[in-house]
């Protein structure tokens, strides 16, 4: 791990809410994935936290009144820092020695003006998974890849940094018009139709970060809301946290675009015999949540390369580019391709009347 993250990971000064009530001391408490408890490193006493299953509901807002709503309270969490490196904005335990931004890497960190209008988390998904956990995760993923050089498995994980980021989860009712392409059998010409569409759409859940920039993080939010809990500050005891940058309004609007694909697929899911063309949606009784769900951040160097790896931390789910044999990958998909060659020529000219060539032609519709 390089010196840059050593600092994160050291011992952290927390402001008097958070103390551990065996022995009353606010320096070195953490909060633990594996355990889900508060664990002091003075006393040993792990402190246990409400779970999903004994937890109060994690409250909805009124999209409407989101203004009267805002929140600014974090608890102990009162130093926000900025990286002037990438921008990002981390929030960390008032007293806490802060060497590095969690995103990037950079020591060019300094205090960052604060912003009265922005809203606190009304509900968090604790970690789960731990950093022994996701190095084997790791370790795990490149084993199961294809063409992989062999000095790639001697590769290490390094920087590797929790870190929660924001989101925003929308709830509404939808009144849909859509128009689409019917077909009432397979042989029968296609026929537009218009219907009306109705359906309840739960937790679609947009990142509320500008400043993140790993490109896998769309595909690894797929968190178990149910999991959340009521947002409170021992689950970010050691873990810093980013403040969210983009807006309720601008997540409302990119939750459309979610949305909208969400009910094309629902239904055509329901009649398959229908393609959706166009659809226009009505919104009503709109509710969001603040939320703060856990990610891991690291890479790994191969040859001169760095490769940037993100990991789940509930879930454990892991993206990251792994270095392969090209010339490998080439030839297998030439000999893939010769195949498929091969096997329609056979099909079509050797054995027409075979029972694999009528499935060929329900398949591909010759």
């Amino acid at each position: 791990m390089s010196q840059d993250y050593q600092l994160i990971d050291g011992i952290n000064v927390t402001s008097s809410e958070v103390k551990c009530p065996g022995c009353g001391t606010a320096i070195g408490v953490k909060f633990d994935p594996a355990t889900g408890t508060l664990v002091c490193p003075f006393c040993g006493l792990n402190s246990k936290l409400p779970t999903p299953q004994n937890a109060a509901v994690t409250a909805e807002f009124d999209f409407n009144s989101a203004l009267q709503r805002a929140n600014v309270n974090w608890g102990r969490i009162k130093k926000l820092v900025e990286c002037s490196n990438c921008g990002g904005q981390s929030l960390y335990d008032a007293e806490q020695i802060t060497g590095a931004c969690p995103f990037c890497g950079s020591t060019s960190v300094a205090p960052a003006a604060e912003n009265n209008q922005i809203m606190a988390p009304n509900a968090v998904i604790p970690f789960a998974v731990t950093k022994e956990m996701a190095e084997q995760i790791f370790m795990d993923y490149i084993k199961k890849c294809w063409a992989v050089p062999k000095k790639v498995y001697n590769c290490k994980l390094e920087n590797l940094t929790g870190v929660y980021l924001p989101f925003w989860t929308f709830d509404a009712l939808t009144a849909s018009r859509y128009c689409a392409f019917f077909r009432k059998d397979r042989d029968a010409q296609l026929e537009m139709l218009e219907r009306d569409w109705f359906e309840y759409v739960d937790d679609i859940v947009v990142c509320a970060s500008a400043k993140v920039k790993n490109p896998y993080i769309p595909k690894l939010q797929n968190y178990d809301i149910t999991k959340a809990v009521p947002y409170s500050p021992e689950y970010l005891a050691g873990i810093p946290a980013e403040r969210y940058t983009l807006g309720l309004d601008y997540c409302w609007e990119r939750s459309k675009e979610q949305i909208t694909r969400k009910l094309k697929k629902d239904i055509h899911l329901a009649d398959r015999r229908q393609d959706v063309d166009w659809i226009r949606t009505n919104y009503y009784n709109v509710k969001f949540r603040c939320l703060l769900a856990p990610m891991y951040f690291g890479s790994f160097k191969y040859r001169k390369n760095t490769y940037h790896v993100a990991i789940n931390g509930q879930t454990g789910k892991t993206l990251f580019t792994v270095p392969r044999y090209f010339a490998q990958m080439i030839i297998v998909a030439a000999i893939a391709s010769i195949l498929t060659l091969v096997g329609h020529f056979a099909l079509v000219y050797l054995f027409p009347d075979s029972p694999l060539m009528w499935f060929y032609r329900f398949i591909y519709g010759g």
